[in-house]
């Protein structure tokens, strides 16, 4: 603001609830909070949260990554991944396989037991999809998945794809 306290051009003076709602980068923030609450609540009955989910899910996809490719899969900091897998792989629900010295390669696994846990929560997990009590029928929630995968195909192998790096 000036010296005066009057908004100058460009500023937010007598800005407005739907003037807000514009911003939809702001909105996305807003609803991704909601969905994951939701998520990591239903998970957590199971003992696990969204990102272990995340790891599961790729390692149920890929049979092996590095713990640098799965800190990107999942979004999460490369220094956050090692403490998180050692979770996982203290109950058993993944493995390290080589050499687990600084900077070389710590290819993972999922083990039996991390895919009795994944097919645990599998249904669990697509149930939270159903966004009717938050206003959108299962068409709606359709074609938003579909928006937001839009972006995240858009967006892999270019600089937003793995933004923690």
């Amino acid at each position: 603001m000036a010296e005066n306290d009057e908004p100058t051009a460009g500023t937010t003076g007598g800005l407005t609830s739907e003037e807000l709602d514009r911003v939809l980068t702001w909105n996305v923030v807003r609803v991704s909070r909601f969905v994951g609450q939701r998520l990591a609540g239903r998970l957590a009955e199971h003992g696990l949260n969204p990102v272990h989910f995340g790891v599961l899910a790729y390692l149920a996809i890929a049979p092996e990554m590095t713990q640098a490719d799965l800190a990107r899969s999942v979004v999460v900091r490369p220094q956050s991944i090692a403490p998180l897998l050692d979770g996982l792989e203290e109950r058993g629900l993944i493995r390290r396989t080589g050499d687990r010295a600084r900077g070389r390669r710590n290819p993972v696994q999922i083990t039996g037991q991390g895919r009795r846990a994944l097919d645990a929560v599998w249904d669990v997990a697509l149930s939270t999809n159903d966004l009717t009590d938050a206003g959108l029928n299962a068409q709606e929630s359709s074609d938003l998945n579909r928006l937001l995968l839009k972006i995240i195909h858009a967006t892999q192998g270019t600089r937003l794809d793995g933004f923690y790096e």
